[in-house]
């Protein structure tokens, strides 16, 4: 592979908020509004995301945030994956998935049983790479994302939590 074709997935940085924001209002905004949830988590990752426990992936191909994604605590032993987009022209190349498996390897890290995720139905390609990394359909029990959430999905990350 050449070396301008390396991508790197780094940990929060504030240097990377503007694109975090950026990002994320981009592909929200294709279908549906910002929500209020969205804009506090968006304008301060600090504040919503990290200092309660989570963290911010991003996704850096020549120096430039190609893609992000979120792990939010949500609760003991349990992370909402949120904030997941890439780039429309870098979509394709493996990003999500490089994300996906820091998302995972992260809330492994922190001992965690459980990785939850909101998404919509009409995202196609988002539930294919649910479904690839074994998150499974629950019952959804949250307005959080308003009308854009109509699917909760669940990752169990050790046999013992299995039980909803």
């Amino acid at each position: 592979m050449d070396k301008s074709d390396f991508i790197s997935i780094q940990s929060f940085n504030n240097s990377y908020i503007s694109d975090f924001y950026a990002l994320n209002k981009e592909w929200i905004e294709e279908s549906w509004h910002l929500e209020e949830s969205d804009i506090n988590d968006l304008s301060n990752p600090q504040k919503y995301i990290i200092d309660k426990g989570g963290e911010v992936f991003f996704a850096i191909k020549n120096d430039k945030v190609i893609g992000t994604a979120a792990m939010v605590y949500a609760d003991n032993k349990i992370f909402e994956l949120a904030k997941m987009t890439v780039a429309e022209d870098c979509r394709g190349l493996g990003v999500a998935n490089k994300l996906m498996d820091r998302c995972i390897e992260f809330a492994k890290e922190k001992a965690a049983d459980k990785i939850f995720l909101i998404t919509n139905s009409s995202l196609v390609i988002a539930r294919n790479l649910y479904d690839k990394y074994g998150f499974k359909e629950i019952v959804l029990d949250s307005n959080k994302y308003g009308d854009r959430g109509n699917v909760k999905m669940s990752l169990y990350l050790n046999e013992k939590s299995c039980v909803e």
